[in-house]
């Protein structure tokens, strides 16, 4: 099945921003054009141009191509001026916390034994051979990261590998609504210093499985309270400059993961297994998402929906890949696909599609 892209990319031969002709090439293994590439991109992060950069990603003509300078730059930022020996590498690790409570609850800001935290990444090797490294405690949320430039972060790292202060950053507290359990964003950043050989918390943080869940009790204990249930889910470390996309990405496919299974579960209940429809949307300030709609040919009144925003560097064909992940998990079978991108209301002034508007419209495929 093939998902129709609901956002406007701008056309790939966009001709005032030649560095995409560079990039594009580069993505099609250009050696040349990489070098070339890099060299320009490590010019507009020396001279603070974070608009210059912030226009050329907007300008980005696909998914592929946003990520791949993206990735870059990530890399660009942590690069130590010629002559120098050590390397700073600034990191987050996303949490996904799933929580719910009775009444509204407020989580603090900051975690309130960072040591613990740090003393067990050290224990599961997830800060790797190097001991010179950091890890704040303020909960950071995804607007935060996402209001931090490029050209920021590499002052921060050469501040770094001269011995500066580490890096602060404020937190966000959890404001728990009283109801279903809901998916919350938050990040602990950190830092590492030490020799360009060494291999990066991205690296020696990638298995999560192994340490994952030692954390989890950890940080449940660290964040309990009293008529709250909260489970906050690491993620595998990620540079700074890449985390909020990151951790939107695992944010959203749990989000999912709940809504589907308890979706299925209130179907199941009352009328057997829904069907599903998968549809493609931009809204008119532009936003897109793809929205997940179950209901019932039984049952009129039953209709059910998920909204899952689209973000520059979300693949759509790895997003399919999670959702009919998930779609089999749950022995969903009867799923259907509006063939091109949808308005933002149905025919009912609705945002979700039963079968019955799919059959109706005659867009399914």
């Amino acid at each position: 099945m093939m998902l129709p892209d609901p956002r406007p990319w701008p056309p790939a031969d966009t001709p005032e921003q030649p560095l995409l002709a560079l990039a594009q090439l580069s993505l099609a293994g250009n050696v040349s054009a990489r070098a070339a590439l890099r060299l320009e991109l490590d010019d507009l992060l020396d001279a603070n141009a974070d608009g210059e950069v912030s226009a050329l990603l907007r300008a980005a003509p696909s998914a592929a191509c946003f990520r791949h300078l993206r990735e870059m730059l990530a890399k660009l930022v942590n690069k130590p001026q010629r002559g120098e020996t050590v390397i700073a590498r600034l990191f987050a690790l996303p949490l996904v916390i799933v929580a719910g409570a009775k009444q509204k609850t407020h989580v603090p800001d900051a975690l309130p034994d960072i040591a613990a935290v740090s003393a067990l990444l050290e224990q599961h090797g997830v800060l790797g051979a190097g001991r010179n490294f950091g890890l704040g405690n303020a909960l950071c949320s995804v607007e935060t990261l996402d209001c931090l430039p490029p050209s920021l972060l590499r002052q921060w790292t050469a501040q770094l590998r001269t011995g500066a202060a580490p890096l602060e950053l404020s937190g966000s507290a959890l404001e728990v609504a009283p109801g279903r359990e809901q998916v919350y964003l938050r990040f602990v950043v950190g830092a590492t210093v030490g020799p360009a050989h060494v291999p990066a918390v991205t690296e020696t943080g990638a298995n999560v499985g192994a340490w994952g869940m030692p954390l989890t009790k950890l940080l449940t204990q660290q964040l309990a309270q009293l008529g709250l249930e909260i489970l906050p889910i690491p993620r595998p470390p990620v540079a700074l400059y890449l985390a909020a996309d990151a951790g939107r990405e695992a944010q959203i496919e749990l989000a999912f993961s709940l809504f589907l299974s308890n979706a299925v579960r209130q179907f199941r209940l009352a009328v057997g297994d829904p069907s599903v429809v998968l549809s493609a949307h931009r809204d008119s300030d532009g936003a897109s998402e793809l929205r997940v709609s179950l209901s019932s040919t039984l049952d009129e009144s039953l209709l059910e929906g998920f909204r899952w925003p689209l973000y520059p560097s979300q693949v759509l064909s790895e997003i399919w890949n999670k959702i009919n992940d998930l779609f089999n998990e749950c022995r969903i079978t009867d799923v259907q696909l509006l063939a091109t991108v949808a308005d933002d209301l149905n025919a009912r002034g609705g945002r979700f599609w039963s079968v019955r508007d799919v059959t109706a419209a005659g867009r399914a495929h």
